[in-house]
C-alpha cells in the first residue's frame, strides 16, 4: 500500500445526506416564496464551496434575505431531519479494510464540529478515526487550512496520504496539503464537475478497494 494516512471527507463521501439536502433547499425556497425547485441532477451541477456560491447558483436573492439568515434557516430545517440519513453502502467495509492494513484514518469536514460529532455517533464508527475534524460555525466556507494546519502539527508527509471526498472543494484541500485525491461520484457533486479536477474518480467506495488494490 502506497499510504499511510486516509483522510475522509464526511458528507456526501460517508454520509448519504445528499437528498436531504436537495429536500432542506427545496422546503426553503418554499418557505421563502421562491417559485423554482432543484432536482437531483440541477443539484449535483450546481453545489459548490462556498455555499454562499451554491445559494445565488440555486437563485437565491441576498436582496431579499441575507446569506446569514438562509443559512441559518438551512440549518434548523437540515436539522430537523438529518438523523434520517444513512451511511453511504460499503462504509463499513472500507474502513475495515484499511484499519486492516494498518492506515490511520481520519476525517476532516466543513460540517460544523459538533454536528459532525453526533453524526458520526449515529453509526459506532468513531474507533476508525484517529481524528475527527469539523469547523466552528455553519458556513461551510472551506477546509484547506484546517488541514494545512492538521498535517503540520502532527508533521505528516503529505506523499503517504490520500484525500478521498466528493467534491472538487476537497481536490482542493488535497492540493492544499500537496497529497493524493479521490473522488467518488456518488455524492454532492456530479461526475461532469468532478471531471473538471485532475483527481483520481470512481463511481462508490467499493471501487476505492478495487483501484489501490490495482495501483
Amino acid at each position: 500500500m502506497k499510504y499511510d494516512y486516509v483522510i475522509w471527507d464526511w458528507n456526501g463521501t460517508l454520509f448519504n445526506d445528499v437528498q436531504i439536502s436537495i429536500d432542506t433547499m427545496n422546503k426553503m425556497l418554499e418557505l421563502k416564496r421562491y417559485p423554482q425547485r432543484l432536482d437531483t441532477d440541477l443539484y449535483k451541477n450546481i453545489f459548490s464551496f462556498p455555499v454562499i456560491d451554491y445559494y445565488r447558483k440555486a437563485g437565491l436573492d441576498f436582496e431579499k434575505h441575507s446569506f446569514d439568515e438562509l443559512a441559518q434557516l438551512f440549518i434548523d430545517l437540515y436539522s430537523e431531519v438529518q438523523d434520517s440519513a444513512v451511511l453511504f453502502d460499503g462504509v463499513y467495509d472500507i474502513l475495515k479494510y484499511f484499519k486492516s492494513l494498518g492506515l490511520k484514518q481520519s476525517v476532516i469536514s466543513v460540517c460544523e464540529k459538533e454536528r459532525l460529532y453526533h453524526q458520526i455517533s449515529l453509526f459506532d464508527i468513531e474507533d476508525y478515526f484517529d481524528y475527527v475534524i469539523g469547523t466552528d460555525d455553519n458556513y461551510a466556507v472551506s477546509k484547506a487550512d484546517i488541514a494545512k494546519k492538521w498535517f503540520a502539527d502532527n508533521g505528516l508527509n503529505p506523499d503517504k496520504a490520500v484525500f478521498i471526498g466528493d467534491t472538487v472543494h476537497d481536490y482542493e484541500v488535497a492540493e492544499a496539503v500537496g497529497c493524493d485525491c479521490i473522488l467518488i461520484a456518488d455524492g454532492h457533486q456530479s461526475r461532469e464537475v468532478l471531471c473538471k479536477t485532475d483527481a483520481v474518480i470512481v463511481n462508490c467506495l467499493s471501487d476505492i478497494k478495487k483501484y489501490l488494490t490495482n495501483f
